[in-house]
C-alpha cells in the first residue's frame, strides 16, 4: 500500500477498504484517525484540526455520488460512520 496515497473508497470490498484506509488514517497521525472512529472526540481546538485534516482525506478518496452523501457532515466520525454504513447496505 502507498502511504502517499490514500486508498479509494471501494463500496463493494468495505471491509478491506476500511482496514486499509484506518492504517492510512494512522500513518496520517492517531488524533487524526481517533476523530474518525470516536464521536465525542471535539475538545480542544487542537482536535478541531485534527477533525478537519480527517475530513479532509475521507472527502478526497470519493467520487461525486459518494462526496455528495457526507459533504453535508463537518465531523469525521460522523461522515467514516455513513460511509462504513452504506458499504454495508450494499
Amino acid at each position: 500500500m502507498d502511504f502517499l496515497t490514500p486508498p479509494m473508497f471501494d463500496i463493494l470490498n468495505i471491509q478491506i477498504w476500511k482496514v486499509k484506509m484506518s492504517i492510512y488514517l494512522k500513518a496520517l497521525g492517531i488524533h487524526i484517525y481517533l476523530a474518525t472512529i470516536k464521536d465525542s472526540y471535539l475538545v480542544n481546538d487542537k482536535h478541531l484540526e485534527t477533525n478537519t485534516k480527517a475530513i479532509h482525506t475521507l472527502r478526497s478518496i470519493l467520487n461525486d455520488e459518494y462526496l455528495s452523501s457526507v459533504s453535508k457532515f463537518d465531523l469525521a466520525f460522523v461522515a467514516w460512520s455513513t460511509l462504513i454504513s452504506l458499504g454495508e447496505q450494499k
